[in-house]
Parts: structure tokens; C-alpha cells; sequence
């Protein structure tokens, strides 16, 4: 399914909330793999309706999945290649061809679940590409390479409970017109992150284990940025923004619209942001 039919099916979806949904058809499936000599993955997971949890497995398996989905209205594809030793999962769950989705506006329709495993053993790009799903996502103690999370009508939240056990080398976070959290962001390892959003609140915590250097850029179009950063690490904010209020205690405004913390000349680790928005506002805090 393209990108556009994904959000679509999820707006049509979430909009079609009135009286009691009738007799849905659940179907649940289970898929897993043993990590047997794999030197890395690649995982690519779009869902468009439902629940969804992600999380670390055991070493010992490659992956497990757990769905449970509305057989009249959607398929579960999931297909697994390997090749010189690098897996490759891709997870849709699907709209039927036959469904007309306008029949589901008169039904309270209930969205399925996800829950997916991944192995800490090897590193991993994450691809996920979500709709009008409510998302657990615990990134803690996987080896992630690179991240790229699209949201759409959905609340969403990312922790990384555990340091990464690699360094990332880029992660992309974009969200749509809900709630997007992200917590423990120093232990995702992240030299480089890109996160935006439409419309809402992106609540942003950089605490977690500092031992680099890192670079990001935010941007949202209507709404409001919390930032918390931890207290000894030294932070700049380079801020372009337009009607949007800007509060940042213990911040030293510079020329340029350049904020820098006190202590940034002296700090053993350093993270950069450039913050861009069109209307809401912008709140820094030390913790």
C-alpha cells in the first residue's frame, strides 16, 4: 500500500467512530524466526489501524510476531529474505481489495494489534510507517543502525529504556496531527535526528547515557515543542521561528537567534538543535 492509501484507510477509519461495531471477524497469527548466523536486519512494518508494540526479544530469536486483525477488512502480509547473511522482514497489514470503507461509517470499528520482537543480537534498520495507530514503541537495548517513524493521525510513543548498543548513525521521527513523545533519547545513540510534526505536541526528552556529540533538527507547523535536556550536557538552540514563544531558563541569548546553556564551553558532551515553526511555542527545560 502507498504511503497516501496508508493514511487515507487510517483517516477513514478513525473517523468513523458512532454506534457499536458489528460482528467483526478476528484472526490472530504468530510468526517467528531463530537468529541463526544473520549479521544484520532490515525491518520495514506499515499499519494503518490498531495497536501496535515493538520491543526487544531474546537474543535467540531474529523476530516474533503477534497480530490480531479484522479478517473482513484486513490481510496480514509478512515475507522474510535473507541474503550474504542480512535478513529482511516486511510487515503490512492490509485493507482488503473488496472492502469499501465507507460501509464502516455507521460502526464504532475496533482496530487490531501488533507486537513485534526484534533481536538485540545484530544491528537493525527500522523502518515504520504508521496511520491512526496508538504505538508503544521501547527501543531500549536493540543495535539500531538508522530509524524512520512516520506517524499520521495517532499518539505515539518512543522510549529507549536501555542505552543502543550501537551508535545510530541517523534517526528520522515525523509526526502528524496527534501526540508524539520520545523519552531517554541519549540512549538511542543518535549522532543526527530530523524530527517534525503537523500539528500537536512533540514532547522531547534527551535524557539517558551521554558519551557523543549530537545534531538535530525540529520543526513543527502548529503547535508546541517541549525539550528537556540533562543539566551537565552543553546544549545551543539555533532558533528560526514565527509566532511561536520561545522559553528557555538558563539559556544566554547570542546574536543570530542563538541560545547557548552556560555551559556549553565546558561541557565533555554537546548537542546542537536547530528549531523551526510557524505557530505555537517552544519550552526548554534542565533537568
Amino acid at each position: 500500500m502507498r504511503p497516501s492509501a496508508v493514511l487515507a484507510l487510517a483517516v477513514a477509519l478513525a473517523a468513523s467512530m458512532a454506534p457499536q461495531a458489528a460482528g467483526q471477524t478476528w484472526r490472530t497469527e504468530a510468526k517467528a524466526r531463530q537468529h541463526r548466523g544473520q549479521e544484520s536486519l532490515d525491518v520495514k512494518v506499515t499499519y494503518a489501524v490498531g495497536k501496535f508494540e515493538l520491543r526487544k526479544g531474546p537474543d535467540r530469536l531474529l523476530y516474533r510476531l503477534d497480530s490480531r486483525y479484522d479478517e473482513e477488512v484486513f490481510i496480514l502480509r509478512s515475507n522474510y529474505l535473507e541474503s550474504e547473511s542480512r535478513g529482511d522482514l516486511r510487515i503490512e497489514i492490509d485493507d482488503l481489495d473488496d472492502v469499501d470503507l465507507k460501509d464502516l461509517k455507521d460502526y464504532d470499528y475496533e482496530g487490531g494489534n501488533l507486537t513485534l520482537d526484534l533481536s538485540g543480537a545484530i544491528p537493525v534498520v527500522l523502518d515504520l510507517e504508521m496511520g491512526a495507530v496508538e504505538a508503544e514503541l521501547d527501543l531500549g537495548g536493540l543495535q539500531l543502525q538508522r530509524i524512520s517513524l512516520q506517524t499520521g493521525a495517532s499518539d505515539t510513543h518512543v522510549s529507549f529504556s536501555e542505552p543502543n548498543r550501537q551508535a545510530a548513525e541517523f534517526c528520522t521521527f515525523k509526526a502528524g496531527a496527534a501526540a508524539f513523545r520520545v523519552e531517554e533519547l541519549g540512549n538511542s545513540g543518535c549522532r543526527r535526528m530530523s524530527v517534525s510534526g503537523g500539528v500537536g505536541t512533540l514532547t522531547l526528552d534527551f535524557s539517558g547515557e551521554w558519551d557523543y556529540d549530537a545534531t538535530g533538527d525540529i520543526n513543527v507547523g502548529l503547535g508546541t515543542v517541549e525539550i528537556s535536556v540533562p543539566a551537565e550536557l552543553g546544549v545551543r538552540i539555533e532558533k528560526s521561528t514565527f509566532l511561536m514563544s520561545f522559553d528557555a531558563p538558563g539559556f544566554v541569548k547570542q546574536d543570530g537567534g542563538v541560545w547557548l546553556s552556560r555551559n556549553w564551553d565546558t561541557a565533555e558532551n554537546r548537542l546542537t538543535l536547530s528549531v523551526s515553526g510557524v505557530l505555537g511555542g517552544v519550552e526548554i527545560d534542565r533537568i
